[in-house]
């Protein structure tokens, strides 16, 4: 959209995407008319930037041109476009192709009278070819066209076409009609509309600073009836306009009525607390920040339209920037006060608290954020807006919207449950509610399947109209062989009406899913004391990311047999799909025999030459059993065999049951020995003789072994001698000699002993 410093000169204003999401994808942005395309990625909840060329720049014109910008990714993506230049910027939400309407009112603002290139003014881009707009500006355009009289343009897939005047532009009707080739929706092409104006002062008459009001409108079929606003963080106040998109609609705002028509608006005063709004029919809410100097607080002007109460996310994936001199964002988040304490900020939560609204079961939060992707999650749907401030500037928008046509939408249902996706091959009924009874319904389930149904009937008797799929001889039931994503639309003719307006598309965004089907070992047995078991080899494909095992004697995907005792134990893996929409159970048992048990004794100690017997028992359900190394024992199959080692020896007391599960247990016999000291060794590195080993010594765990020099220093000193000396002291090689030692064995069998040692090279 125009802007007041145009693209020329030292502070022409730029354009920028922000692209993000809460996977990693990638795709093209492409604009036809000027032959743009550029790549882009995005990783998984962070932003990517792509800066618009300024040859896309539209300019103070009133015609069309070839100068849309089409986003298409792999994967879904949050889009957000900001137009800025020096303290003048302005940004939107970027809507989604399939939930564009037909029927657009806009919003906008005065602009500036005294100042030449201030402007109201909205955008119109078509999606498709051939496709005829009715615009009925509101106030006379810098064209010529007069307010209040419709005039009809013709559009092709890309083009925009923009309207600009120096009165308010507001509440003028933007509307896709039958082209005059027949009353289908082939000829109600969606569309597209942005609102704004190029320049505009807000809140008070002598400011002389201002900003660019930026934002895509919502069709006015997803236009809702209940509104709770959240005042923007640090200002003193804002303002509201409340549009109706039907005559004598009654609005309440914190209990006072007011009564609008169609196209027209209600402009609040300034206000610093929340609003409830309620309209008893379709209403549009949008909310202004006020210009810097009306206040003396750090912002300047914004236009964002809210989301209704009905409208609402569970999740978002949002971004906050520092474009152009942005020094604090915040985000403003409304929520059921029920569900409040479920909400978290990238998996945290927010430092500042939830407040309540007075007369109302919701509850807002204003949080302070820095610049970035974060991702907005809760139990339940919450609202959110996006918005910073700088020095006479600021920026806004949406978080996220959930646009669907509140009063006539599809229904999916699996075993008469709504569902929002199912896995292949599962059985799904489809019906659509309206409010109103239709003449003709053409269903069209996105895998081939078109049904047209003419007079239905509806299994109603007053609104709203529900009316089930028939698609034939397979009844009101279908499924999908194939896992993707599906748009199931349903178009409805109304009676008595012309055009368009006698045409209502639904869009349903169906998920297919598939998950494998799993197997497990069967007749899987183990013993009690085998040791653990990973479950995931037992089946016969992984289960992927999302699994949960569970049962007696498992943690994470492990079993522990001696945890689970003897017996029988079922396990059980629930896994589902990669978006979690499909989930399957497998159950499978593994069976758990008893283990014998083997006691080898306690360990005994005897000197060298003497023998000592060894005390083994077992289980009674120990069938067979044997000891080892057999060598030294006088029968290794009886369970007190006599054992004569002549070095430490550890016996193996080894058992099978009748079950076929084993059992064993060890008994060391130490052998005490005079200790044999060498007199000389030679640490040289040629790794014959480098250590000074002391053989029988590690029979003696607690010894202490000290070395002097001839003149009495200690050299070396250790309690045990698990590592034998190598003839340094701390860390240095001692020169060749005769070095003293003291050899404490600290066991009453052997007293200390003292002598030399030569260290040679």
């Amino acid at each position: 959209m125009s802007h007041i410093e145009g693209v020329n000169g030292p502070r022409g204003a730029v354009m920028s995407l922000y692209i993000t999401s809460d996977v990693s994808t990638s795709g093209t942005i492409s604009i036809p008319g000027i032959g743009f395309s550029q790549s882009f990625s995005v990783t998984a909840n962070s932003v990517t930037t792509v800066s618009i060329p300024t040859s896309a720049y539209i300019g103070n014109q009133q015609s069309i041109l070839n100068l849309g910008i089409h986003v298409v990714s792999s994967q879904p993506v949050v889009v957000y476009a900001h137009i800025y230049a020096f303290v003048i910027s302005g940004s939107t939400l970027v809507l989604p192709t399939n939930t564009l309407g037909r029927k657009y009112i806009v919003s906008s603002y005065l602009p500036n009278q005294y100042e030449g290139g201030s402007f109201s003014q909205f955008l119109v881009i078509a999606t498709e070819n051939n496709t005829t707009v009715r615009i009925t500006p509101s106030a006379a355009t810098s064209n010529g066209n007069a307010s209040g009289v419709p005039f009809d343009i013709v559009m092709n897939q890309g083009d925009i076409y923009e309207v600009q005047s120096k009165g308010d532009l507001s509440g003028s009707l933007v509307e896709s009609i039958d082209n005059g080739n027949g009353n289908d929706t082939d000829n109600c092409k969606r569309i597209a509309v942005f609102g704004g104006t190029t320049w505009s002062p807000l809140g008070c008459i002598q400011a002389d600073t201002g900003d660019n009001l930026f934002q895509q409108m919502y069709p006015l079929n997803s236009w809702g009836k209940e509104f709770v606003t959240m005042p923007f963080k640090t200002r003193a106040g804002d303002f509201f306009r409340v549009y109706a998109s039907e005559s004598g609609t009654t609005v309440n705002i914190d209990g006072t009525n007011v009564v609008i028509n169609s196209g027209d608006f209600y402009e609040t005063s300034i206000i610093s607390k929340p609003l409830h709004i309620i309209g008893n029919k379709p209403i549009s809410v949008v909310q202004y920040s006020i210009t810097q100097v009306c206040d003396g607080n750090l912002g300047d002007p914004e236009m964002i339209i809210l989301n209704p109460v009905e409208q609402n996310l569970k999740r978002i994936t949002m971004n906050s920037t520092s474009n152009y001199q942005i020094s604090r964002n915040y985000v403003n988040v409304l929520i059921k006060s029920i569900a409040k304490d479920s909400f978290k900020i990238n998996g945290q939560t927010p430092r500042s608290s939830f407040a309540p609204i007075t007369g109302t079961n919701f509850s807002f939060l204003q949080e302070e954020i820095s610049t970035g992707s974060f991702t907005l999650t809760a139990d339940s749907g919450f609202n959110a807006i996006v918005y910073g401030f700088g020095d006479i500037e600021s920026y806004g928008y949406s978080a996220g919207s959930n646009l669907e046509d509140l009063d006539k939408k599809i229904i999916v249902r699996q075993n008469n449950i709504p569902v929002t996706g199912a896995c292949i091959n599962e059985p799904l009924s489809f019906e659509v509610s309206l409010p109103y009874k239709p003449i003709r319904l053409v269903w069209n389930l996105g895998n081939g399947v078109i049904v047209a149904d003419d007079n239905p009937t509806t299994l109603s008797t007053q609104q709203p109209f529900i009316y089930l799929f028939n698609g034939g001889s397979g009844g009101n039931i279908t499924s999908y062989s194939q896992p993707g994503q599906y748009a199931v639309r349903v178009t409805s003719t109304q009676e008595g009406i012309q055009g368009c307006q006698a045409i209502d598309e639904m869009v349903y965004d169906l998920t297919i899913e598939s998950i494998p089907d799993i197997t497990a070992q069967t007749n899987t047995e183990t013993c009690e004391r085998d040791g653990v078991i990973n479950l995931m080899r037992l089946l016969s494909t992984r289960p992927g990311p999302n699994h949960t095992f569970s049962g007696t004697g498992v943690k994470d995907s492990l079993f522990f047999p001696i945890q689970a005792g003897p017996g029988s134990h079922v396990i059980q893996l629930q896994y589902s799909s990669a978006g979690g929409i499909c989930s399957k159970t497998l159950s499978f048992n593994i069976n758990v025999k008893q283990s014998p048990i083997a006691n080898a004794g306690e360990d005994i100690s005897i000197d060298l030459g003497q023998s000592a017997q060894l005390m083994g028992s077992v289980s009674i359900d120990v069938t067979s059993y044997i000891w080892s190394p057999s060598a030294s024992l006088s029968n290794p199959q009886s369970l007190n065999p006599i054992a004569t080692p002549i070095e430490n020896t550890s016996y193996i007391l080894s058992g099978v049951a009748s079950n076929g599960c084993t059992c064993s247990d060890t008994v060391i016999v130490r052998v005490f020995s005079d200790l044999k000291i060498p007199n000389v060794f030679s640490p040289n590195n040629d790794n014959v003789n480098d250590t000074w080993k002391i053989d029988g010594i590690l029979n003696y765990p607690n010894a202490t072994v000290q070395v002097y020099n001839r003149f009495g220093d200690e050299v070396f000193y250790s309690l045990g001698y698990g590592i034998p000396w190598d003839g340094r002291t701390k860390g240095q090689s001692l020169p060749a000699a005769t070095y003293y030692y003291v050899i404490r064995p600290n066991n009453p069998r052997i007293q200390p002993i003292a002598g030399s040692v030569t260290i040679l090279y």
